[in-house]
């Protein structure tokens, strides 16, 4: 098999956690959980972004994406992608190319919809979150795999989810296009992530997509506590091959201000957490 590249540049794909202001469940309340999916597409698709997965519980929002670093097109191509995503005309160039090459410029342009949408209906204002997003870097494709099946399944103590998979959409969204999970399937019906699949593997068929992260999940639902731990508290996720740019990027693990330390999971998939 090729051997894995490590990280690089900047890191681009995330699992992503953001709750409402004072634990309020918004989002299991209508109309804003009914159109969550299509402001999400709608975003999604101006940023050029690659969607896991996305799921909602009463009092947060969690997604899996991946975003791109740099736009293909011109001036004139990047301010239309921006007002078919229901932007603002009148942005200026450099502040779109910037916004659209980032994380937070999604984020960004993602909660502020939602909490224009709310209080338009609600005719209130501020800000309907709490704090700022949480972001973990996923390092490599098995990392998110595991976010993937992380961000489909409710916390232990919440009453209600809802989760955007092939299993169901929301009443009334728009239906999002959820990127292929990063698997490969072998001859003997065996899987491997991309970046440890031989070329030539297929990924699984269109209407077999779901079934195929069940059962990746199930494997590897003995070890689903520690990579939540990482996923929920971690800066980084990934094997450690995967994680030498991250830890180049960071310069020290002791020191000065916040340290950060490899954490060993001891897991089936190799898998280690950056957190401090």
């Amino acid at each position: 098999m090729p051997a894995r590249s490590p990280l690089l540049g900047a890191p681009h794909c995330y699992a992503i956690e953001v709750e409402t202001a004072l634990g309020s469940p918004l989002l299991a309340e209508s109309p804003l959980r009914e159109e969550l999916a299509g402001l999400i597409e709608t975003t999604r698709a101006a940023f050029e972004c690659r969607c896991y997965a996305w799921s909602t519980l009463p009092n947060r929002l969690r997604l899996v994406m991946q975003h791109l670093d740099r736009l293909p097109g011109d001036e004139q191509w990047i301010r239309a992608r921006w007002i078919a995503g229901g932007g603002s005309p009148s942005t200026p160039a450099s502040r779109l190319r910037e916004r659209l090459t980032s994380v937070s410029g999604f984020m960004q342009t993602l909660l502020q919809r939602l909490a224009r949408r709310h209080n338009s209906v609600r005719k209130g204002r501020g800000s309907i979150w709490a704090r700022r997003y949480r972001a973990c870097l996923l390092a490599d494709d098995a990392a998110t795999l595991v976010a993937s099946w992380w961000c489909e399944q409710p916390l232990a103590d919440a009453t209600t989810a809802m989760v955007a998979s092939s299993r169901g959409q929301p009443a009334g969204a728009v239906p999002l296009r959820l990127a292929t999970p990063p698997i490969r399937i072998g001859p003997d019906e065996g899987w491997y992530t991309i970046d440890d699949g031989s070329p030539g593997l297929l990924p699984p068929p269109a209407g077999e997509r779901s079934l195929w992260l069940e059962r990746i999940g199930a494997e590897i639902a003995a070890d689903m506590p520690i990579y939540r731990q990482a996923l929920e508290h971690g800066w980084a996720l990934g094997r450690p091959e995967s994680l030498t740019g991250a830890v180049q990027r960071l310069g020290r693990e002791s020191g000065r201000g916040r340290s950060r330390r490899v954490h060993e999971l001891n897991d089936s998939l190799g898998l280690c957490g950056i957190w401090g």
